[in-house]
C-alpha cells in the first residue's frame, strides 16, 4: 500500500511541476507577443506559426491604445513584402545571446552587398529601443520559437551565416 501511495504522490508532484513550467512558458509567450506588437516588430517580421495569436494581440493592442493598425504597415514604402522574414524558427537557429545582440545592433550582422547594406541601414533605425526589461521579455519569447521553418519560398536573407 505504501508503494502505491508514493507512486501517486510522485505523479501528483510531476503534474504540478509540469503545470508550473507550462504556465511559465505560456506567460513568456503572452508577454513576448505583447512586446513584439507594442514595438511594432510585425512591420518587418512575421511569426507565421503564431499568426492567429499575433493578429489577436494586434487587435487587442489597437483597442487598448485607441489606435488603428493599417494594413499598409505590412509593407514598406516601396510596397515590398516584409524584409525581416519569418521568425517562427528563430529560437532553433539562434541562441538568446545572438537574438539579444542582433536586436540592439543589427547592422553588424548583415552581408556586405548594396541591397543588404540598404536594408541594414533601415533595420538599424528600427532596432529595439524599449526598456531593458522589455528587451529581455522579447528575447526570451523569440528564443522559444522553435516551430517548423515557415519562411516564404522566395525569401533571401541578408544575414551573415
Amino acid at each position: 500500500m505504501g508503494q502505491v501511495f508514493k507512486t501517486i504522490l510522485i505523479l501528483i508532484i510531476l503534474l504540478i511541476m509540469g503545470k508550473m513550467i507550462w504556465s511559465e512558458d505560456s506567460d513568456v509567450a503572452e508577454k513576448g507577443r505583447k512586446m513584439f506588437i507594442e514595438n511594432r516588430c510585425y512591420t518587418c517580421h512575421t511569426i507565421n506559426a503564431e499568426s492567429v495569436e499575433i493578429e489577436k494581440e494586434k487587435e487587442e493592442f489597437a483597442k487598448e491604445k485607441g489606435v488603428e493598425i493599417k494594413e499598409e504597415e505590412e509593407e514598406d514604402e516601396n510596397n515590398e513584402a516584409k524584409k525581416g522574414g519569418d521568425l517562427s524558427h528563430v529560437g532553433a537557429e539562434r541562441d538568446s545571446e545572438w537574438i539579444k545582440n542582433f536586436s540592439k545592433k543589427p547592422k553588424e550582422y548583415f552581408k556586405d552587398d548594396p541591397n543588404c547594406r540598404r536594408l541594414a541601414k533601415k533595420k538599424y533605425r528600427k532596432r529595439f529601443k524599449g526598456t531593458d526589461e522589455d528587451h529581455e521579455i522579447l528575447v526570451a519569447y523569440l528564443s522559444t520559437l522553435k516551430y517548423k521553418e515557415q519562411q516564404e519560398e522566395d525569401y533571401k536573407s541578408c544575414l551573415k551565416e
